[in-house]
């Protein structure tokens, strides 16, 4: 059988068309497939890297505090405490140097709670203010005035004038090295010195026209009121 000639040219020009568009398509076809696997390879390739920063961010919270950070907080911490020790330093030496600012106690001009004998009544009121309550004293030579205050009284003569100072609660400073109310005779005699007269009772000491009685419990001998007053001679 022949086949005719204008046939076999027909499908070499079908041929020589058709060829290289099918080529051009495989070829298309063929680089987006390897785009495609690229693209994925790449996207493998970051996933460890993703999930070890994601391992690390889920670690231990105390890896991710700076470790410079933790040094500035402990050393932060450590200068805290030294400033309060030392603070603490400080306000107890302020303490002890007051106390031993504070005289024993001076017979050439007696003093109890910063208050001197003689001293008007009108200093006294400029120095603490007026009193928490007064009243009149019936006294064996003259009838005294007494201005109470918190923790202590006044006793004023006919003149207007201190005529004794006595201290009872131990709030009360009483300027006489730290001595106050409820503290044991042993250390005011500690702080003040050997005493003229001691009994299970008193302890006192003599000054120029004046005493410092300090009555002592006797079971305890805890000081339970301490009184300066106007002597014409040492009793």
């Amino acid at each position: 059988m022949k086949i005719p000639i204008k046939l076999i040219y027909v499908g070499l020009i079908l041929s020589l068309t058709i060829l290289p568009s099918c080529s051009s398509l495989m070829d298309s076809a063929s680089l987006t497939n390897g785009q495609t696997s690229s693209k994925v390879q790449q996207s493998t390739d970051k996933e460890p890297a993703k999930l070890a920063d994601s391992n690390q961010e889920s670690g231990d919270p105390n890896d991710a505090i700076d470790q410079p950070s933790k040094n500035k907080l402990e050393i932060s911490s450590s200068k805290d405490n030294k400033n309060t020790k030392d603070s603490k330093d400080s306000k107890d030496s302020s303490k002890a140097t007051k106390k031993q600012e504070e005289p024993a106690f001076d017979p050439q001009n007696p003093k109890l709670a910063g208050i001197a004998l003689s001293e008007s009544k009108d200093k006294i009121t400029n120095k603490l203010g007026k009193p928490s309550d007064h009243y009149k004293m019936d006294d064996e030579d003259a009838p005294l005035e007494i201005y109470e205050y918190n923790g202590m009284s006044i006793g004023f003569n006919e003149s207007n004038t201190v005529e004794f100072v006595e201290v009872f609660q131990k709030e009360v400073a009483t300027g006489l090295r730290g001595i106050r109310i409820n503290q044991h005779a042993d250390q005011v005699i500690k702080a003040l010195g050997k005493p003229d007269r001691e009994t299970d009772y008193v302890i006192s000491y003599n000054a120029k026209d004046a005493l410092l009685k300090l009555d002592v419990d006797p079971m305890t001998h805890l000081v339970q009121s301490i009184k300066l007053f106007q002597v014409t001679k040492a009793e």
